[in-house]
């Protein structure tokens, strides 16, 4: 695991912007917080609050609007907290590109990244990836600004700890302090004070990052869309990351981008923790994901990578006597993932494997046995996987 010692100190020596300063600790008059008279009407509910390591809280809430009554949830990282926190790209690389938010983690995880929850991230080109703002992990430009253009905002955190926010004038100053950053819609709170511009009052599924006074960090998701959630608009996202403590807050990509993913309790998978209203997870170009100390459980990693390339189950998998001329069909159920998976020996000279179709997710092979067949082990196969043993072939005797 890339070891990242800079979140222990988060935040030590203040947030540091274009037009904000805010050392830890300060309670001055100047920061007392400012939302919209209508959110005071807001009627806010936690629904439930669990631990997903140390310093590292998920907690759920309902809010009602109206009569409409829906979901947000929270993940709020301490400041003192060992968890580390830093961006993601697809399959944990460097490269531009599309996948869903949980097998970036999932694929961080199978990098020995002892990863426990994951959040989408920046806004992006929906055909080709490309994010809209700048990536830097670890101190390595991953992607720089967008070819379009566009005065992107960027959040990130310098080596010593600070907190840093700008635009692009800024980002060509502060660029050299920085260890870990990604860009940003919007920034909707500044010095406790909805900043937001966006007079919109469409509601929409969003996901925002905010700091508080403490120095906790936290991502704020917002299911909407759908029949049990609304969501909000980007004004009243900005009042409830005030509300939930921002002194500071940017917006990030939503819609049906919008995904938080953990580990339910006694679960080796990480789960999608939201409703995306797209339906099902959408491939994004890059998210922010939450690493624990030490390293993921083999399950943990068997779990990342059945849900990366694929569960196979085989309808066989008792050892058995397979005669030399004799044939014997196997069917290879893809329990989950997309690729379809294939079926092999590791004696391809004395077993031929032969695929005879599928239906739906059970793929179909039949082995034959050639004479001096003494006994082989039959494997099942997806793209991108190791091998996975399903049953032995037994020599005749």
């Amino acid at each position: 695991m890339r070891k990242k010692r800079w979140l222990s100190v988060l935040i030590a020596a203040g947030i540091v912007a274009a037009q904000c300063v805010l050392p830890v600790g300060d309670t001055g008059s100047a920061f007392v917080p400012q939302a919209s008279a209508a959110f005071v009407s807001w009627s806010i509910q936690q629904t439930s609050d669990r631990e997903l390591a140390p310093g590292l809280t998920q907690t759920e809430f309902t809010y009602t609007l109206g009569d409409m009554t829906s979901r947000y949830t929270t993940l709020t990282l301490k400041p003192d907290s060992e968890v580390e926190l830093r961006p993601v790209m697809p399959w944990d690389g460097t490269s531009v590109g599309l996948q869903t938010v949980r097998n970036m983690a999932n694929s961080a995880i199978v990098n020995g990244n002892n990863v426990v929850a994951a959040v989408n991230g920046d806004m992006y080109n929906m055909s080709t990836g490309e994010p809209w703002g700048v990536v830097i992990q670890d101190k390595n430009l991953v992607h720089g600004y967008n070819v379009a253009g566009r005065d992107w905002p960027f959040f990130g955190f310098t080596q010593e700890g600070k907190v840093l926010y700008g635009r692009y004038a800024d980002y060509t100053q502060m660029w050299p302090q920085l260890t870990q950053a990604m860009g940003l819609h919007c920034v909707l709170v500044e010095n406790q004070r909805n900043v937001c511009t966006d007079t919109s009052t469409t509601r929409a599924p969003r996901t925002a990052v905010g700091v508080k006074q403490d120095g906790s960090i936290f991502f704020l998701t917002a299911d909407g869309r759908q029949d049990s959630s609304e969501g909000l608009s980007l004004t009243e996202l900005a009042d409830l990351m005030i509300k939930e403590g921002a002194v500071w807050a940017g917006n990030l990509d939503g819609g049906g981008s919008t995904t938080v993913v953990s580990r339910e309790p006694g679960a080796d998978a990480l789960s999608v923790q939201n409703v995306p209203s797209d339906g099902s997870e959408r491939r994004v170009a890059n998210g922010w994901i939450f690493v624990a100390p030490g390293s993921p459980t083999q399950a943990q990693m068997t779990a990342a990578q059945n849900d990366l390339y694929g569960r196979v189950v085989s309808d066989t998998t008792r050892p058995f006597v397979l005669k030399p001329g004799s044939t014997y069909q196997f069917c290879m159920t893809l329990v989950s993932g997309s690729n379809p998976p294939n079926c092999i020996t590791d004696d391809p000279e004395h077993y031929t494997v032969t695929y005879t179709g599928n239906s739906g997710r059970n793929y179909y092979y039949k082995i034959t046995a050639k004479p001096g067949a003494a006994g082989a082990n039959v494997y099942s196969t997806v793209p991108g996987a190791d091998p996975v043993l399903q049953c032995k072939l037994l020599a005749a005797g």
